[in-house]
């Protein structure tokens, strides 16, 4: 069995009913491990080596945060920034992650109808999503 690996990251949860309800529903799953990264930095500091460890010693990686001003919460980007690393992550010599599957689940504050080339938005979400889509596809 595929072991999961989700980074979690949601900066304010206590006002999210969708993302507390996904996060408990899956925390007694066994081959599921969840890095809540605001949990364990709340100082922005990232203990790099424990998060290549955990990304080496799981198959499938979730991306899971809510959509925030088009993209992610602030600290995991930081963690991309910091943990996709040149020649760890990606490179020539970067083959760490070849082999895994990545994935996001995120929520939005708009329902499916404002993202639409025709809403507000003016694009669809996974128009919004390709930078993510294209770091995910980089580093697999």
């Amino acid at each position: 069995m595929s072991k999961v690996l989700i980074l979690f990251a949601h900066p304010a949860l206590e006002k999210s009913r969708v993302n507390k309800r996904l996060i408990r529903d899956v925390k007694s799953i066994s081959n599921i491990t969840i890095n809540d990264l605001y949990e364990e930095y709340y100082d922005f500091i990232i203990d790099v080596e424990r998060e290549k460890k955990l990304l080496v010693e799981h198959d499938i990686i979730i991306f899971h945060h809510p959509f925030f001003w088009y993209s992610t919460p602030a600290l995991l980007k930081q963690w991309e920034d910091l943990v996709l690393e040149h020649g760890w992550a990606y490179g020539s010599k970067g083959k760490a992650l070849i082999g895994k599957k990545m994935m996001n689940i995120i929520t939005t504050g708009g329902t499916s109808q404002a993202y639409t080339r025709e809403s507000i938005n003016q694009h669809t979400i996974r128009e919004f999503l390709l930078p993510i889509d294209r770091l995910q596809n980089y580093v697999e």
